[in-house]
């Protein structure tokens, strides 16, 4: 068993930088979901510190970048049934 946790990770590119180059990023997560154009929920087994590193570069100095740790288990909302199905699969 992982011990995986999930992120919220909210990221504003900064010029120049491709959707392509931040995906790639993303893909180093065990798993990821993308609900809108700049907000991700990520399943990883790095901490906050190593998505800021490995993020930072593509957002400094004039994007925005936000990470938190996210208690998915005490959830509600009204989302597409792709979120709730990704959420809710196993791990």
């Amino acid at each position: 068993m992982d011990s995986g946790r999930f992120y919220h990770i909210y990221v504003v590119r900064k010029g120049g930088v491709s959707y392509g180059t931040l995906e790639s990023k993303m893909n180093l997560a065990l798993d990821w979901f993308r609900y809108d154009q700049k907000n991700w929920i990520v399943y990883s087994t790095s901490d906050t510190n190593r998505w800021m590193s490995r993020l930072k570069p593509l957002v400094k100095p004039d994007g925005n970048i936000f990470i938190c740790e996210l208690k998915i288990n005490n959830r509600n909302g009204w989302m597409s049934k792709k979120l709730w199905e990704w959420i809710k699969k196993a791990r």
